[in-house]
């Protein structure tokens, strides 16, 4: 499965293109500029490949580090699909993150991905695929829900992110069991363990930024995803048992409510209006949500907004309006829209949860600073 592109809308990423430029430029250099047997070559070799060690790390600390600059000389495709995964989903993370916490960040990833090796599978080392496991890992908990192009066999397709991260995963465990149960070989091969360890530095370390407040949150991220599932969960409770449901006392309000119009109608003779249950808002939200996965973004939106409007008590009413927002700012280019559904947010009386309330400031602010550019 070879990713080719993913639906986020990225700024000005010049680490990623700096990395991207300096893995091409040293390959080159060696493969072409350089004879690979020469002894300038075996220079190269000695100063920059990671040989674990404590008296190497001792003596070349700095090759935890330029080990992900290197490439093999005779294989054109290990740096070709090595850059085109950091051009992927590199540029996604550096939007996130900023440029110089991004550079720290893919060095860091680099470094634990070298040490991971060291601790399962100590060989020499090359190639940049830990550090970019790594950027494919933050990926999965910055943007798991975004939709990655996928070449596949003779078709192009669209799966989540976060589906193709534990794709490449489970691929690489099953590599490294495979790599263990077979012995130690002294060919050299692919660093599966380097792989698995930049993957866990990416995701974790972005769970954990999200997780303090160090970086914002947004409807986007692993967080996010995490309580629409359990919301998901809840709904389907509440159906099956609505005595058990969190959200029974609201559905009780809706239910008593419809109630009392019906006895009404039928007083002026007129027909029964349809009673909406927490069934409808079930289908409601799960049709929002299924068109916005299929990128039918402006159907989603108002989706959305007619969910908040038909289920006003709903515990997620300002959800939807803020999703709707959102959709509205960063994926139809409607900025006025987006302004009054978070303005309506913010005024709303009585007050939307802190949650809401600081992500549709935020909105109002990023659509602000957007215009002003």
């Amino acid at each position: 499965m070879l990713p080719l592109g993913t639906d986020r809308i990225t700024r000005k990423t010049p680490t990623t293109i700096t990395i991207v430029a300096l893995n091409v430029f040293v390959f080159l250099v060696i493969s072409l500029g350089l004879n690979a047997r020469s002894a300038t070559a075996a220079e190269i070799e000695a100063f920059g490949v990671f040989y674990p060690g404590f008296r190497t790390l001792l003596s070349h600390p700095w090759t935890l580090v330029t080990y992900a600059f290197l490439h093999d000389p005779s294989s054109l495709s290990h740096v070709a699909f090595n850059m085109l995964f950091l051009w992927i989903f590199g540029r996604a993370v550096e939007d996130r993150l900023g440029s110089i916490w991004f550079a720290v960040f893919y060095l860091s990833g680099a470094i634990v991905a070298a040490l991971g090796e060291w601790l399962v599978d100590p060989a020499p080392m090359i190639g940049a695929s830990g550090a970019i496991a790594a950027a494919t890992g933050a990926f999965a908990a910055l943007c798991p829900r975004s939709r990655v192009r996928v070449l596949f066999f003779f078709s192009i397709i669209e799966i989540p992110g976060i589906a193709l991260v534990l794709i490449f995963v489970g691929l690489d465990l099953f590599g490294q069991l495979g790599k263990s149960a077979s012995g130690p070989s002294t060919h050299g091969g692919v660093a599966y363990s380097a792989h698995l360890f930049g993957y866990a530095f990416g995701i974790i370390s972005m769970l954990i930024l999200l997780g303090t407040g160090v970086l914002r949150r947004t409807e986007f991220d692993l967080f996010f995803l995490l309580k629409q599932w359990k919301r998901r969960r809840e709904m389907r409770a509440a159906v099956s048992n609505q005595a058990a449901s969190p959200w029974v006392s609201d559905a009780a309000r809706v239910s008593a409510t419809a109630k009392a119009t019906v006895e009404r109608d039928r007083n002026v003779d007129a027909p029964p209006r349809r009673v909406l249950s927490d069934a409808d808002a079930k289908r409601e939200l799960h049709d929002a949500g299924a068109r916005w996965s299929r990128g039918e973004f402006s159907s989603a939106a108002s989706a959305w907004t007619r969910f908040a409007q038909r289920f006003p008590s709903h515990p997620d009413a300002d959800g939807a309006m803020l999703l709707a927002a959102m959709t509205y700012a960063r994926k139809l280019n409607d900025p006025v829209r987006a302004r009054e559904f978070a303005q309506k947010l913010i005024d709303r009386v009585p007050s939307a949860t802190k949650e809401i309330l600081d992500q549709s400031t935020a909105l109002l602010n990023e659509v602000a600073g957007n215009q002003s550019t």
